[in-house]
């Protein structure tokens, strides 16, 4: 809209005085939202003056929340453009009454049809606002998507914010139609004319754009009656808005699709913050809440009902009926329940479509109106967990009525209505997978152990599966395409779980321990899906009687268990497995190297002592990658133990073999040869390793978490603290998600960042969240890295005294405890302790021992109350 009208000015006007209203009512913006039953964000739009025209029955909402007179209701409706009194306004009475959720309909539209629940919205401001711009761009809007997913609530909350006052908004519920030729009764219906007295043309002639909005409820069983009506709607009258509800789109020209997704659930359940954020958990609480008065989300019961939103997909349908069972039944008890889902969410519930009174008649409509051959494809898809490729749905689930061929069409015809869905995340890299929600799969794994014998069969396809695409992935790890061999592996881990689980029922371990060892790379690609890979790397060593087979499954969750944090049992896996294989071999020396590191993590002399015959053992072994690769683990063991000039030899003998066919830029080697370049003073090279760290991998690698700190902390040395400070919070965020591995880089730099901005207090629990986190895992040696700035944030908090006990003991470490603090924190501690003296007693006899003894001396210095 441009300004040569005066619009504009008029908008920005009226801005400025809901602003001044505001303010002088005493209100922030979430309160007068809560006051007259709108959104946050519509009041957020409407002060920054991006609003055209508000809505009038907003804006008298807005001015029963603000307590306006009836005249200066008058001059405020004025300023928004809903009449020509001039927008003069008193000052605002002392008590406004308050409007609570349920006054909040808007009164002045001519609604005909169910309205929309005050409340019945969580977690869609965006959806609802995307929605509202689809309608005035497009006569027709399809929103699609599984049984009780919502569809209805937010086409008529879309229909309610669209709408202005002289709006039509006619909402068919077709429901209850059984033919397609019957839709265009059920429309007339809704208008209210009698039967015979009109036709729909007589209706829907001369309307004026944006006058009238027809939403047409739960299409799907009539669709081609509606497409034909909207068709000829959108077609022949102008004025007319269509949109329609459905678990299929109609397919039509004009027709624009909106997919509407579950809510979000939380990605773990430690992060209160972040489960208190999600929409799903959101919801449930507030449906609690109304069989339960006073529940509400605690420190305690959080993990819980994030479990719980999890295991619904938060699917709204599926939260509402849980819900609906807190009036009798803990929260705890009711997801212990969720094995029988359908049976506890069976009700109560008295409204809606019949159809979607329980959860099983919700799925059972949509999957009852498949072509057979794609529901037996759906009941056979069910074993493959979540998500799955093409090629697994090909491989297992095919055979009389599906044939190979017809897979693809079909699971095109299982997205369309709904039942599956595509995963987008990282497609380009892992290409087309699908994935069904757990309540559908449900639903389909209880309609293929119906049928005889068909669940056993398919899940031992599993079984034959897996063991023939593992086997064709021996030599991947030296062929130039190993990331895409392992990353389609990794696409269908949720199978290879499917089939290990299969093979143990049957005792085949030796069949179990293939499908283990072929799998190894693969499930380093999530944080969250590696645990499960050491779980069975130590079943199948435990009954496997091949020992050397058990020690290179021992090797593989040593190997997982250092990325998932674990080191005291990478420790444990690695010492055994080194028993079982000959120390030579390609798996004796990837023990070997494990155990060196974790060693190094630990403060072990004997792995330091392990890396010159390891170094020569791997540089005879005849494999340059081998070598290589064993030559970077040994230069990072030696990093962390100080010895720098050594460390950067072995890395750059790693660095020149790459070189060599079979040998592939490492990101953690590159890291290495970053931080000992940082360690030496030489930035520039510190920062050239770090950018070939960041290119070296793919966007879903979970090291990208580390790639983040090692760039944060080139940046920090180099004075840009905001880049520093993005790259921080990009880690942060992958961690908290489980998407990447923890490294306590990122916490460390951000204490940095936050002591040097004067914010001690967030210093404080950053430093202590990465202290604790470093017990935990065992990652002992980064502790003398940690432990320095603890002391610079115990000075910055006042507790002095604290900081330079702390200090002198750290001081006596660096002149008699081997291995020394690095450059970079043994210059933070000399910040630090102008006024420390060196402590007595030192040197001690154990080092790891002592540096955990300090940390937790710090801990109890960090935690204690401020006086």
């Amino acid at each position: 809209m441009s300004d040569t009208d005066g619009r504009a000015d008029g908008r920005r006007g009226f801005a400025d005085l809901l602003l001044d209203l505001r303010v002088q009512a005493g209100l922030s913006q979430e309160e007068l939202a809560d006051r007259a039953g709108l959104s946050v964000r519509s009041i957020r739009e409407m002060e920054a003056g991006r609003v055209a025209r508000p809505r009038k029955d907003s804006v008298r909402l807005l001015a029963s929340a603000l307590g306006l007179r009836p005249d200066d209701t008058d001059r405020f409706l004025a300023a928004a453009g809903h009449g020509s009194v001039r927008p003069v306004v008193r000052a605002v009475e002392p008590s406004p009454p308050v409007v609570s959720v349920a006054d909040a309909v808007p009164t002045g539209l001519r609604w005909r049809g169910t309205r929309p629940i005050p409340d019945g919205l969580v977690g869609r401001e965006e959806e609802l606002f995307e929605l509202e711009a689809l309608l005035r761009q497009n006569r027709l809007v399809t929103l699609v998507g599984p049984g009780g997913v919502g569809k209805t609530e937010l086409a008529l909350a879309a229909a309610d914010r669209f709408s202005g006052a002289d709006t039509t908004v006619v909402v068919v519920d077709l429901t209850t139609v059984q033919r397609d030729a019957a839709v265009p009764s059920a429309i007339l219906d809704a208008f209210g004319t009698a039967p015979g007295t009109s036709d729909l043309d007589d209706v829907l002639s001369g309307r004026r754009p944006g006058d009238l909005v027809i939403v047409e409820d739960n299409a799907e069983h009539v669709l081609d009656g509606v497409a034909t009506v909207a068709n000829r709607m959108v077609r022949s009258f102008p004025g007319i808005g269509v949109l329609v509800t459905s678990r299929i789109p109609l397919g039509l020209p004009d027709e624009v699709v909106r997919r509407v997704q579950v809510l979000g659930v939380p990605a773990n359940d430690e992060d209160f913050e972040a489960i208190s954020a999600s929409p799903a958990v959101e919801m449930f609480c507030r449906r609690v809440a109304r069989v339960r008065p006073g529940f509400t989300l605690t420190p305690s019961n959080a993990p819980t009902v994030a479990r719980l939103c999890r295991r619904l997909d938060g699917l709204p349908l599926a939260l509402e009926l849980a819900a609906a069972r807190a009036g009798s039944l803990s929260v705890e008890a009711i997801l212990a329940a969720l094995d029988d889902r359908f049976r506890l969410l069976s009700g109560p519930r008295r409204f809606g479509a019949p159809h979607q009174r329980t959860l099983a008649d919700t799925i059972a409509w949509s999957v009852d109106a498949l072509s057979d051959a794609a529901r037996q494809l759906l009941y056979r898809a069910s074993v493959l967990g979540s998500p799955f490729t093409l090629e697994a749905v090909a491989g297992v689930c095919t055979g009389t009525p599906i044939d190979e061929s017809d897979v693809p069409m079909l699971l095109a015809e299982l997205v369309e209505k709904s039942l599956l869905q595509p995963v987008h995340e990282f497609e380009q890299l892992y290409g087309a997978r699908y994935k069904l929600l757990e309540t559908i799969r449900e639903h389909a794994y209880a309609g293929l152990s119906s049928q005889d014998d068909d669940l056993t069969e398919f899940r031992n396809r599993a079984v034959e599966w897996c063991t023939t695409y593992v086997s064709g992935l021996e030599g991947a790890w030296s062929s130039p395409d190993r990331d895409r061999r392992y990353r389609a592996a990794h696409a269908n881990s949720a199978l290879f779980e499917v089939a290990l689980a299969r093979a143990g029922e049957l005792g085949e371990w030796d069949t179990a321990a293939r499908i283990v060892l072929g799998f190894r790379i693969a499930w380093q690609y999530q944080a969250s899906v590696a645990e499960s890979g050491i779980r069975w790397a130590t079943l199948c060593a435990s009954n496997v009687s091949d020992k050397e087979v058990g020690g290179r499954l021992l090797a593989i969750a040593g190997r997982l268990s250092s990325l998932t944090g674990d080191i005291r049992g990478a420790r444990r896996h690695y010492e055994e497995a080194r028993t079982l294989i000959p120390g030579e071999t390609e798996m004796g020396l990837v023990a070997r190297g494990g155990w060196v590191s974790s060693g190094s993590h630990l403060l072990d002399t004997q792995s330091l002592a392990e890396i010159p015959a390891l170094v020569d053992d791997a540089r005879k072994h005849g494999d340059v990658q081998r070598s290589a690769t064993v030559q970077a683990t040994c230069g990072l063991a030696l990093l962390r133990w100080g010895r720098l000039v050594e460390a950067k030899e072995l890395l750059l003998a790693w660095e020149a073999a790459l070189v060599n066919p079979g040998v592939y830029p490492d990101e953690i080697a590159y890291m290495a040869l970053s931080r000992v370049d940082l360690e030496l003073g030489n930035l520039s090279g510190a920062r050239h390793w770090a950018q070939l760290a960041r290119d070296s991998q793919a966007s879903d690698d979970p090291e990208r978490t580390k790639v983040a700190g090692c760039l944060a902390m080139v940046e920090y040395h180099d004075g840009r603290y905001d880049e520093a400070r993005a790259l921080l919070d990009q880690a942060d965020a992958d961690i908290r998600g489980h998407r990447g591995y923890f490294d306590y880089l990122v916490m460390l730099y951000r204490s940095r960042l936050a002591r040097a901005a004067g914010e001690a207090e967030q210093a404080r629990v950053t430093i202590l969240d990465a202290l604790n986190r470093l017990l935990l895992e065992g990652r002992v040696v980064y502790l003398l890295e940690v432990l320095p700035e603890a002391v610079a944030v115990l000075h910055a908090l006042g507790r002095s005294d604290a900081g330079d006990a702390i200090c002198g003991q750290l001081l006596a470490w660096q002149r008699s405890m081997d291995p020394p603090m690095l450059p970079t924190a043994w210059a933070v501690l000399q910040e630090s302790c102008e006024s420390a003296s060196v402590a007595d007693g030192w040197p001690e006899p154990d080092p790891s021992a002592a540096v955990q003894r300090l940390a937790n001396d710090v801990l109890a210095a960090l935690s204690s109350p401020l006086l």
